[in-house]
């Protein structure tokens, strides 16, 4: 499949905005999880209870809007190293854009249920996020009539690989930490912008 003005409704530009739109809709959706509470009608212990609740809302917020940008970089450099598209890769970009759009649901369910900081829904959310990203990357690499030809050093390959773990590995922590109760869970993706800044710096990619 080659991506041309006659190739129809499914070609690589045409997968490319979508997903934008999907990735800037849920970014901009994630905001409404966020209310402003009246501290005119609460004591002033209440007052202290409800802005340390509405704190870490506000860092869920912050932690899943990390995750989603790192996403999309993510998926956009498989998108980079592609020169096609092909059925079995539009499927799990639905499949990826399907989590993504879900973020918002997850993270008020966590909310509403006074569940830790980005609780175990919308850590599962993001672990599948992060799967199927890693998903797209290994069926780009195992289909030669989709890859860019500088995705094919095995050395390379094996780099970048491993920068598309990144998401999965700190998900499945932030999980086991959520299910202990631990506060502020959610920090543990904020090691994921430096180390995939690190990681793709070395990994001879864009060399």
């Amino acid at each position: 499949m080659k991506d041309s003005d006659e190739e129809g409704p499914v070609n690589k530009t045409n997968i490319e905005r979508i997903t934008n739109a999907f990735f800037g809709f849920t970014m901009t959706l994630l905001i409404r999880n966020l209310t402003v509470p009246d501290l005119a009608t609460l004591t002033d212990e209440a007052i202290m209870m409800t802005a340390a609740r509405y704190i870490i809302d506000l860092s869920t917020y912050l932690f899943v809007f990390l995750v989603l940008a790192v996403s999309w970089v993510m998926i956009f450099r498989v998108y980079r190293n592609i020169v096609a598209v092909d059925l079995g890769f539009v499927v799990r970009v639905f499949f990826a854009l399907l989590f993504v759009v879900f973020l918002p649901v997850t993270s008020q369910l966590d909310t509403a249920l006074d569940s830790p900081i980005g609780g175990v829904f919308a850590q599962v959310n993001l672990l599948l996020l992060g799967v199927m990203t890693w998903s797209l990357f290994r069926y780009a690499v195992h289909s030669p009539a989709l890859r860019n030809p500088r995705l094919s050093d095995a050395r390379t390959i094996g780099r970048v690989n491993r920068e598309y773990l990144v998401v999965p590995i700190l998900s499945l922590l932030a999980f086991v930490l959520s299910l202990q109760d631990v506060p502020l869970a959610g920090a543990v993706y904020l090691a994921a912008p430096f180390l995939l800044w690190w990681m793709i710096d070395r990994d001879g990619l864009d060399s």
